[in-house]
């Protein structure tokens, strides 16, 4: 079943969204708007988790980078892989989403592999997907993780581009995503393995980009939902966000593709581990 959600704007006619540019209502509690959805109710806020649950903490990796992981509220390692924003400290990403994070698995984030201009505290992600990919193999083991494959990854921003890389490099690896105001429309060609994709953006992010990329991508049969958050700008992650992404985490538990189909239509899965071409960066829409 195709499911489109939109929160602040309206759906219309021919799948189409009609964008609202009226200043954002003050109250960000999450409300949805729902077409073809039977129960059509807004994600209860989460309730507090006790500390030593959900507080962000880092984590030793042998030859790299201490990784942070939000520990998952029952027991196993951390199920869902975080891919910052540029220029970014991996700790603002979790505290917007731990308890989101706590209640699905767990959450892991990664420090990109290049530093910022001026504190190299903050980074940002190259474009090697399989030296990411090494490297979220190295933090997951580090952590504890239960497993390497069929990983959920939550990207923000150009993590959400990366996440986007990954998905089209190793589609039997990474499987199951939230892309969070990315930078370009996700393409349904990258995404020939995922079970499932959740797209959100901001009131003041590129909307147009996570919205469209939701609509081709269901159009190419891929279980795939658009949210977006009110009143938020581009590069705000803030505890308002969390009950948008656990609303995200439910909707891929409940509507995810079978392994096997998914895998099964994912083109190119014999060759995953070749370099492509096509892992170039993907013409950008202006912000």
């Amino acid at each position: 079943m195709v499911v489109g959600i939109v929160v602040g704007a309206t759906v219309g006619a021919g799948d189409e969204v009609a964008f609202d540019d009226r200043p954002p209502a003050p109250a960000l509690a999450p409300r949805r708007i729902a077409h073809d959805i039977a129960h059509d109710h807004a994600p209860e806020e989460a309730d507090e988790p006790a500390a030593a649950e959900s507080a962000p903490h880092a984590v030793p990796v042998e030859g790299d980078l201490d990784a942070f992981v939000v520990d998952a509220a029952r027991a196993g390692g951390p199920a869902i892989v975080f891919l910052t924003g540029s220029c970014t400290h991996p700790l603002t990403s979790l505290k917007a989403v731990q308890h989101a994070g706590a209640e699905h698995g767990g959450i892991l984030a990664l420090q990109g592999d290049l530093p910022c201009k001026g504190d190299e505290t903050l980074r940002r992600w190259s474009p090697d997907t399989v030296l990411t990919s090494a490297r979220i193999d190295a933090a997951l083991a580090a952590a504890g993780a239960s497993s390497t494959i069929d990983l959920t990854v939550m990207g923000y921003s150009q993590g959400a581009e990366r996440a986007e890389w990954l998905a089209r490099r190793f589609p039997a690896k990474y499987t199951r995503f939230v892309l969070m105001a990315g930078p370009v429309v996700p393409a349904p060609s990258r995404f020939g393995g995922a079970r499932a994709v959740v797209a959100l953006a901001g009131h003041g992010d590129v909307r147009e980009n996570m919205a469209d990329g939701a609509r081709r991508l269901r159009r190419a049969a891929i279980p795939a939902l658009y949210l977006e958050v009110p009143g938020t700008q581009h590069g705000e992650l803030s505890s308002a966000v969390d009950p948008f992404v656990g609303q995200a985490l439910d909707w891929l538990d409940a509507h995810a593709l079978p392994a096997e189909r998914a895998a099964g239509g994912a083109p190119g899965n014999a060759s995953a581990a070749k370099t492509r071409a096509s892992d170039a960066p993907p013409k950008r829409r202006a912000h």
